[in-house]
């Protein structure tokens, strides 16, 4: 068979004119280097080869044989085949231990901006924490239900994890190995099925929902919380936004009028204007001269050592003032079931919490919206303040005066 190299496209028309002209032995794509293709005895078949230098030396790596692979897929899987061998875990084209799949994971989500970027930093977290530390040595040939009950569930159960926390990392292993299938890069998922009460009996489902009735309760933790700790929930309890949003607001996110959420750091990608009342300007004024001179000045309400503080210390700050077993989304809930119980609009609720709306109807309405947006703010506040919200901070906060017996805000001049 004569030598030599033939160039053109990798698709089964092209490498079969190159097999019929019978003059090379090799093939190859410029798109993909480090294919290549080699005519067996009879040019009838060919081998394809993954050919990769490292440290002045050339390797040839047989991989498939064609017409038996399909060489689209092949050459669109090239990445991920490099990628795997770039972390040291492509051995004959699988993956031979946990640890070497959980790493690949970790680089495939790395960079990858459709996940948020709190969900990958807590996959990361619960894989370097735990996946790997107790499963990370298992061979994949060893993997079983039986297998990660003993090196997984049962660990975190001697070192007292909590039996929520077990099921979200066998979920996250679960996310890991499904991946990996659907991707190809595993034939099958040994995992697949597996349910974590299969081990052991999750907790009833509590109560975690924060009531009207937990208010008095409630102000009495955040009056007791530091001054960052306690701005970042009443933020939250007096425009009912996410934890997320909250934590990462700026000095020029705030006008005169209005706080803006930039769509950046919005769940759904909308950018979200909420008024603002006479209550949260004299209140954000004062955190503002508070924090100017407490701690100088800075960009951010929350400063942390480099932007705003993470959203692990924003749920360390919810801890702090639970007195009850609730979420930071809870606050939320309870922000929108108040607006309900208040009688405000459906459509005026849903715009506070940035629920979306059919575009049509947010350009058609959108005056009335932003008007019914700042009386339902105005009358969520006063009845806040009716229900004892000055106790939070009574020096920041606005005393209430009854008239004809509905609660009204006082001016910032009015307080104290």
């Amino acid at each position: 068979m004569a030598s030599g190299v033939d160039i053109g496209k990798l698709n089964d028309a092209s490498i079969r004119r190159w097999l019929k002209g019978g003059v090379t032995r090799d093939y190859r794509d410029p798109r993909y280097p480090e294919l290549r293709l080699r005519a067996a005895t009879g040019r009838a078949k060919a081998t394809v080869f993954l050919v990769l230098n490292s440290n002045g030396k050339t390797s040839w790596e047989k991989i498939a044989s064609w017409p038996s692979v399909c060489i689209r897929t092949l050459s669109n899987d090239l990445p991920v085949m490099l990628a795997k061998r770039s972390v040291g875990n492509m051995v004959t084209g699988q993956f031979v231990t946990i640890g070497c799949l959980l790493t690949w994971y970790q680089s495939h989500i790395k960079n990858n901006s459709t996940y948020s970027a709190s969900w990958r930093s807590n996959v990361s977290s619960l894989i370097k924490c735990h996946l790997l530390p107790r499963l990370g040595s298992l061979s994949l040939i060893s993997v079983s239900f039986a297998e990660i009950d003993a090196r997984l569930v049962k660990t975190m159960l001697n070192d007292e994890f909590a039996p929520n926390y077990i099921r979200e990392a066998v979920n996250k292993l679960k996310v890991v190995f499904s991946a990996a299938a659907k991707l190809r890069l595993i034939s099958i998922n040994p995992i697949a099925g597996y349910q974590v009460t299969d081990s052991i009996k999750l907790n009833s489902a509590k109560d975690t929902r924060l009531f009207e009735s937990d208010l008095a309760e409630l102000f009495n933790r955040l009056s007791g919380a530091a001054m960052p700790v306690t701005m970042l929930f009443v933020l939250m309890m007096m425009f009912g936004t996410r934890i997320n949003e909250t934590r990462q607001a700026r000095w020029e996110y705030f006008t005169d009028e209005t706080w803006v959420i930039p769509a950046s750091h919005a769940k759904n990608k909308q950018e979200h204007r909420m008024p603002l009342t006479d209550s949260a300007k004299a209140l954000i004024k004062h955190y503002h001269e508070w924090q100017l001179k407490q701690v100088g000045k800075r960009s951010n309400l929350f400063p942390g050592l480099k932007g705003p503080i993470s959203i692990r210390t924003a749920h360390d700050w919810n801890t702090q003032i639970r007195f009850k077993h609730f979420t930071s989304h809870d606050l939320r809930i309870l922000f929108r079931t108040m607006l309900a119980d208040l009688g405000i609009d459906t459509m005026i609720g849903e715009r506070l919490v940035n629920h979306a709306l059919p575009v049509l109807l947010r350009t058609y309405v959108k005056s009335t919206l932003d008007k019914g947006m700042s009386q339902a703010l105005e009358q969520y506040h006063a009845y806040l303040i009716e229900r004892g919200f000055s106790s939070v901070a009574p020096e920041i906060l606005p005393r209430s005066s009854l008239n004809s017996g509905k609660v009204q805000t006082l001016m910032a001049s009015g307080w104290v």
